[in-house]
Protein backbone atom coordinates (compact mmCIF):
# COMPACT_ATOMS: atom_id res chain seq x y z
CA UNK A 1 0.00 0.00 0.00
CA UNK A 2 1.25 3.54 -1.29
CA UNK A 3 2.71 5.75 1.57
CA UNK A 4 3.81 9.20 1.31
CA UNK A 5 7.71 10.62 3.09
CA UNK A 6 6.66 14.05 4.88
CA UNK A 7 8.63 16.83 4.61
CA UNK A 8 8.70 20.20 6.60
CA UNK A 9 6.16 18.65 9.77
CA UNK A 10 7.61 20.81 12.79
CA UNK A 11 7.69 21.19 16.20
CA UNK A 12 5.34 23.35 17.44
CA UNK A 13 5.46 24.70 20.86
CA UNK A 14 2.23 24.89 21.79
CA UNK A 15 2.21 20.73 21.25
CA UNK A 16 5.07 19.76 21.99
CA UNK A 17 6.58 16.88 19.89
CA UNK A 18 9.56 14.84 18.21
CA UNK A 19 9.27 16.61 15.36
CA UNK A 20 12.66 18.71 14.31
CA UNK A 21 12.94 22.20 14.76
CA UNK A 22 13.72 24.26 11.79
CA UNK A 23 16.00 26.58 13.50
CA UNK A 24 18.41 23.41 13.56
CA UNK A 25 18.26 23.24 10.31
CA UNK A 26 19.50 26.04 8.53
CA UNK A 27 22.28 26.48 6.01
CA UNK A 28 23.40 23.80 3.35
CA UNK A 29 21.37 24.30 0.33
CA UNK A 30 23.46 26.46 -2.79
CA UNK A 31 22.18 28.71 -5.23
CA UNK A 32 21.09 26.56 -7.70
CA UNK A 33 19.95 23.90 -5.12
CA UNK A 34 17.49 26.34 -3.56
CA UNK A 35 15.69 27.65 -6.54
CA UNK A 36 15.36 23.71 -7.86
CA UNK A 37 13.77 22.61 -4.37
CA UNK A 38 11.58 25.45 -4.31
CA UNK A 39 10.35 25.08 -7.60
CA UNK A 40 9.25 21.62 -6.92
CA UNK A 41 7.99 22.50 -3.68
CA UNK A 42 5.84 24.85 -5.47
CA UNK A 43 4.86 22.71 -8.14
CA UNK A 44 3.08 19.89 -5.73
CA UNK A 45 -0.30 18.72 -6.34
CA UNK A 46 -3.00 19.46 -3.43
CA UNK A 47 -3.79 16.24 -1.35
CA UNK A 48 -5.90 17.67 1.57
CA UNK A 49 -7.13 21.10 2.68
CA UNK A 50 -7.24 22.40 6.55
CA UNK A 51 -9.56 24.78 7.88
CA UNK A 52 -6.89 26.78 9.28
CA UNK A 53 -3.37 28.36 8.09
CA UNK A 54 0.10 27.36 9.40
CA UNK A 55 2.25 29.97 11.02
CA UNK A 56 6.15 30.24 10.88
CA UNK A 57 8.09 28.39 13.58
CA UNK A 58 10.72 31.16 13.51
CA UNK A 59 8.26 34.02 14.85
CA UNK A 60 9.17 35.88 11.81
CA UNK A 61 5.14 37.12 11.74
CA UNK A 62 4.32 35.15 9.27
CA UNK A 63 0.81 33.47 10.38
CA UNK A 64 -0.61 33.04 6.57
CA UNK A 65 1.92 29.89 5.77
CA UNK A 66 -1.32 28.32 3.81
CA UNK A 67 -3.96 25.35 4.49
CA UNK A 68 -2.97 22.55 2.02
CA UNK A 69 -0.86 19.93 2.00
CA UNK A 70 1.20 19.08 -1.44
CA UNK A 71 2.22 15.80 -2.59
CA UNK A 72 4.68 14.10 -5.60
CA UNK A 73 3.21 11.21 -5.32
CA UNK A 74 6.63 10.06 -3.02
CA UNK A 75 6.76 12.66 -0.54
CA UNK A 76 4.10 15.21 1.36
CA UNK A 77 4.43 18.41 2.30
CA UNK A 78 2.77 21.47 3.70
CA UNK A 79 2.26 24.08 1.09
CA UNK A 80 4.16 26.55 3.48
CA UNK A 81 7.55 24.73 3.43
CA UNK A 82 8.69 26.80 0.93
CA UNK A 83 9.01 30.11 3.05
CA UNK A 84 11.31 27.79 5.38
CA UNK A 85 13.35 27.45 2.41
CA UNK A 86 13.37 30.80 0.60
CA UNK A 87 13.09 32.88 4.09
CA UNK A 88 15.00 30.84 6.19
CA UNK A 89 17.44 29.14 4.67
CA UNK A 90 16.63 25.83 5.69
CA UNK A 91 17.68 22.84 4.26
CA UNK A 92 15.70 19.41 3.68
CA UNK A 93 16.74 16.04 3.42
CA UNK A 94 19.66 15.27 0.57
CA UNK A 95 17.37 12.03 -1.19
CA UNK A 96 14.95 15.05 -1.75
CA UNK A 97 17.06 17.82 -2.48
CA UNK A 98 18.54 15.77 -5.37
CA UNK A 99 15.52 14.99 -7.01
CA UNK A 100 14.25 18.19 -7.15
CA UNK A 101 17.62 19.27 -8.78
CA UNK A 102 17.56 16.32 -10.99
CA UNK A 103 14.13 17.31 -12.02
CA UNK A 104 14.86 20.91 -12.52
CA UNK A 105 11.99 21.51 -9.78
CA UNK A 106 9.52 19.65 -12.56
CA UNK A 107 7.18 17.41 -11.08
CA UNK A 108 6.75 14.56 -13.25
CA UNK A 109 2.94 13.55 -14.05
CA UNK A 110 1.63 11.27 -11.85
CA UNK A 111 -1.71 9.90 -9.51
CA UNK A 112 -2.53 11.13 -6.68
CA UNK A 113 -3.66 8.84 -3.67
CA UNK A 114 -6.87 9.25 -1.76
CA UNK A 115 -6.11 10.79 1.53
CA UNK A 116 -6.69 7.88 4.13
CA UNK A 117 -5.54 7.41 7.50
CA UNK A 118 -1.78 5.87 7.88
CA UNK A 119 -1.13 7.41 4.46
CA UNK A 120 1.65 9.82 6.15
CA UNK A 121 4.90 8.14 6.90
CA UNK A 122 7.17 10.08 8.91
CA UNK A 123 9.97 7.32 10.11
CA UNK A 124 12.57 9.18 7.27
CA UNK A 125 11.71 12.43 8.09
CA UNK A 126 12.52 11.42 12.08
CA UNK A 127 15.40 9.63 11.22
CA UNK A 128 16.79 12.29 9.10
CA UNK A 129 16.18 15.11 11.62
CA UNK A 130 17.76 13.31 14.72
CA UNK A 131 20.75 12.45 12.76
CA UNK A 132 20.59 16.55 11.94
CA UNK A 133 20.26 16.71 16.07
CA UNK A 134 17.20 18.66 15.00
CA UNK A 135 14.80 16.77 17.39
CA UNK A 136 14.63 17.43 20.94
CA UNK A 137 14.90 14.14 23.56
CA UNK A 138 11.13 13.51 24.89
CA UNK A 139 11.15 10.37 25.19
CA UNK A 140 8.78 9.12 27.76
CA UNK A 141 6.94 12.61 27.43
CA UNK A 142 3.25 12.88 26.05
CA UNK A 143 0.78 15.48 26.14
CA UNK A 144 -1.58 15.01 28.58
CA UNK A 145 -5.52 14.90 28.40
CA UNK A 146 -7.90 17.16 30.25
CA UNK A 147 -8.47 14.64 33.11
CA UNK A 148 -4.72 14.31 33.52
CA UNK A 149 -3.98 17.78 33.39
CA UNK A 150 -5.86 18.98 35.81
CA UNK A 151 -4.94 16.26 38.55
CA UNK A 152 -1.04 17.76 37.78
CA UNK A 153 -2.53 21.15 38.18
CA UNK A 154 -3.78 19.87 41.67
CA UNK A 155 -0.68 18.33 42.62
CA UNK A 156 1.10 21.57 41.55
CA UNK A 157 -1.01 23.73 43.73
CA UNK A 158 -0.41 27.53 44.25
CA UNK A 159 2.58 27.72 42.45
CA UNK A 160 3.10 30.06 39.42
CA UNK A 161 2.61 28.88 35.82
CA UNK A 162 0.68 29.52 31.86
CA UNK A 163 0.40 26.23 31.04
CA UNK A 164 1.21 22.38 31.55
CA UNK A 165 2.63 21.56 28.41
CA UNK A 166 3.85 17.53 28.88
CA UNK A 167 3.87 14.96 31.09
CA UNK A 168 6.18 11.71 32.28
CA UNK A 169 3.79 9.32 34.27
CA UNK A 170 6.82 6.94 34.47
CA UNK A 171 9.03 9.66 36.03
CA UNK A 172 5.82 12.08 37.15
CA UNK A 173 7.97 14.80 35.59
CA UNK A 174 6.00 18.01 34.15
CA UNK A 175 7.41 20.24 31.53
CA UNK A 176 5.32 23.95 32.70
CA UNK A 177 5.42 27.23 30.15
CA UNK A 178 6.66 29.56 32.83
CA UNK A 179 5.83 33.15 30.63
CA UNK A 180 7.92 34.60 28.27
CA UNK A 181 9.29 31.27 26.02
CA UNK A 182 10.80 30.08 29.33
CA UNK A 183 10.16 26.44 30.64
CA UNK A 184 10.78 24.28 33.70
CA UNK A 185 11.25 20.74 34.25
CA UNK A 186 9.61 19.86 37.38
CA UNK A 187 9.14 16.46 38.97
CA UNK A 188 5.89 16.10 41.18
CA UNK A 189 6.60 14.04 44.39
CA UNK A 190 7.62 14.46 47.46
CA UNK A 191 11.68 14.68 47.92
CA UNK A 192 11.63 15.69 44.43
CA UNK A 193 15.28 17.60 43.33
CA UNK A 194 15.15 21.27 42.39
CA UNK A 195 13.36 22.18 38.97
CA UNK A 196 15.40 23.00 36.28
CA UNK A 197 14.95 25.96 34.09
CA UNK A 198 15.17 26.56 30.32
CA UNK A 199 15.14 29.88 29.05
CA UNK A 200 13.02 27.86 25.52
CA UNK A 201 13.14 24.88 23.39
CA UNK A 202 16.19 25.75 21.73
CA UNK A 203 17.91 24.68 25.14
CA UNK A 204 16.02 21.29 25.51
CA UNK A 205 18.71 18.67 24.57
CA UNK A 206 18.43 17.07 21.27
CA UNK A 207 17.88 13.24 20.92
CA UNK A 208 21.04 11.26 21.62
CA UNK A 209 22.24 13.69 23.35
CA UNK A 210 22.20 11.13 26.43
CA UNK A 211 24.55 12.88 28.50
CA UNK A 212 22.62 15.66 29.18
CA UNK A 213 19.49 14.28 29.52
CA UNK A 214 17.23 16.83 31.03
CA UNK A 215 15.63 14.36 33.14
CA UNK A 216 15.34 15.36 37.17
CA UNK A 217 14.68 11.70 38.32
CA UNK A 218 17.04 9.95 40.50
CA UNK A 219 19.37 7.47 38.39
CA UNK A 220 17.34 4.19 38.35
CA UNK A 221 18.09 1.54 40.73
CA UNK A 222 17.34 -1.76 38.79
CA UNK A 223 17.81 -2.56 34.95
CA UNK A 224 14.33 -1.72 33.41
CA UNK A 225 12.87 -0.70 29.98
CA UNK A 226 15.51 2.24 28.29
CA UNK A 227 17.81 1.32 30.40
CA UNK A 228 20.72 -1.41 28.94
CA UNK A 229 22.37 -3.90 31.87
CA UNK A 230 25.58 -2.87 30.60
CA UNK A 231 24.82 0.41 31.24
CA UNK A 232 23.29 -0.11 34.76
CA UNK A 233 26.12 -2.21 36.06
CA UNK A 234 28.51 0.25 35.38
CA UNK A 235 26.44 2.71 37.16
CA UNK A 236 26.31 0.49 39.96
CA UNK A 237 30.15 -0.33 39.83
CA UNK A 238 30.28 3.85 39.82
CA UNK A 239 27.99 4.24 42.96
CA UNK A 240 29.85 1.16 44.92
CA UNK A 241 33.31 2.66 44.33
CA UNK A 242 31.93 6.19 45.91
CA UNK A 243 30.32 4.56 48.60
CA UNK A 244 33.01 2.20 49.65
CA UNK A 245 35.07 4.23 52.88
CA UNK A 246 38.08 5.70 51.99
CA UNK A 247 41.32 4.24 54.01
Amino acid sequence: MTRLDVLGFWFSPDAPSELPLPQRLVRGLGADERAAVLAYLRAGTVLVTFPDPSFCRFACGERAMGTRDLTDGRWVWPEGLAHYVERHDVRLPPTFTAHAVEANGVVAPFRAPKPRFGLYDRSAWLAWGRAERACLDLAGFELPDPEVRERIAADLGALPYEHILLCNGATREVVLDVGGGALELRQVKPGAPPPRRFAGWHEWPVSGARASSPSVAHPPTKPGRGVPMAEFLAALRSKQERDEPKP
